[in-house]
């Protein structure tokens, strides 16, 4: 094998979406390196349009997008291997599901802990399906032999609580690993923020939005993790004039039949998928993300940002950066009746008796800047 090229790497996702948090870690690294003189290999399934197009990068593609997830896996598993044995890379950046990789960004966390936590709130039929699923078996084959091959350089984690899943189920050594943020687009956000009562005027226009309600905003797609139900449920803790404003991808009529079940259809006010979804955090009041498991959370930070204190889960990375009882408020597992109450409660007293300002909220976000971040992944995780 020809010597390894310090001035080329590899990154390895296999999908774009522009709603995906882990396409746009993949996006802003690839924009970070490529203002160097680095060299790129982005390995990807065929027939991905990223939205980037550089000299230094060269887009190889690799796999099948089609199929089922078992057989997708698989396919670009064996893809990138092949290719990593023909190529001298140094280093090799995963942001996917491979086995072979010298730094990795552990973008959806520990797939034992998710597993486990989906199983805690599951039928019996659906514990057994997930118990003998081929898919789930490979990849927590896939996590454990990643995190143990012998190339291993460093893994980002997103939180501590990711470094701490990992740690557990996997064995990683902590010197191994290394918490860093994800990022946002701050002072982007801080444009919208300062004109937010503008900008709310005119969101409520467009789309039929009282702004007399007390709006709790709903931020996210995949509605099951991300807690979507609890929110709902905490609504009826709420009184009438709290509305919930649900912005995110995801099949709505679970949770619309949740809503009329307990009498809140008339409450829940589903918009779709939303470009620069946060812009709607300035009609409202507070955000709730009840995660059952979430790396890290972005959309809370995206909110805070905005100005808004959060009600986040304690299986949600982000609540390592809540003030609890005056930035927001942790909602403590099991998310019981009574736990959701309570937390619905602290979240109320916020919005009526606001312990910090939005100016305040927002600013202690400032760390989560997308400059800050992206030089802690290339100087301090990559080491270029």
């Amino acid at each position: 094998m020809a010597e390894k090229d310090n001035r080329k790497i590899a990154v390895v996702r296999s999908q774009y979406s522009p709603y995906g948090g882990a396409e746009v870690l993949t996006l802003g690294i690839l924009e970070e390196l490529l203002k160097t003189d680095i060299s790129i290999d982005l390995l990807t399934w065929p027939r991905q349009e990223w939205p980037l197009h550089h000299p230094r990068l060269h887009v190889v593609p690799l796999g099948v997008p089609y199929g089922n997830r078992l057989w997708q896996t698989w396919m670009f598993e064996h893809a990138v291997l092949k290719y990593l044995d023909t190529h001298a890379l140094q280093r090799v950046l995963a942001i996917d599901l491979v086995s072979r990789f010298t730094h990795v960004s552990a973008a959806g966390g520990s797939h034992q802990t998710f597993l486990r936590i989906k199983n805690e709130s599951s039928t019996p039929i659906a514990r057994l399906f997930r118990k003998t699923s081929l898919y789930h078996g490979y990849v927590v084959h896939l996590q454990n032999k990643g995190f143990t091959n012998p190339l291993l350089k460093k893994i980002h984690c997103c939180s501590k609580m990711v470094a701490d899943d990992l740690h557990r189920d996997y064995h990683v050594p902590y010197e191994k690993m290394q918490v860093i943020y994800y990022w946002m687009n701050w002072e982007e956000i801080g444009s919208f923020f300062q004109n937010r009562r503008a900008v709310a005027e005119d969101l409520s226009k467009a789309h039929g939005l009282n702004p007399n309600h007390t709006w709790i905003f709903f931020l996210g797609s995949g509605f099951s993790r991300k807690g979507l139900d609890i929110a709902i449920r905490g609504m009826s803790h709420l009184p009438e004039s709290c509305h919930l404003m649900v912005v995110g991808n995801d099949n709505p009529h679970p949770y619309i039949h949740l809503a009329s079940r307990l009498g809140l259809k008339h409450r829940v006010r589903f918009l779709g998928p939303q470009a620069k979804g946060w812009k709607f955090a300035s009609l409202c009041k507070a955000a709730v993300l009840p995660s059952r498991y979430e790396p890290f959370g972005v959309a809370a930070a995206e909110a805070q940002a905005m100005g808004l204190p959060a009600l986040v889960s304690d299986r949600t990375g982000y609540a390592e950066c809540i003030l609890p009882g005056r930035s927001g408020v942790i909602l403590e597992s099991p998310f019981t009746e009574d736990a959701i109450h309570d937390a619905f409660h602290q979240l109320l007293r916020l919005i009526e008796e606001p312990r910090m300002s939005p100016e305040e909220i927002r600013a202690r976000t400032e760390e989560l800047n997308t400059r800050t971040i992206l030089k802690k992944l290339i100087h301090d995780f990559l080491e270029l």
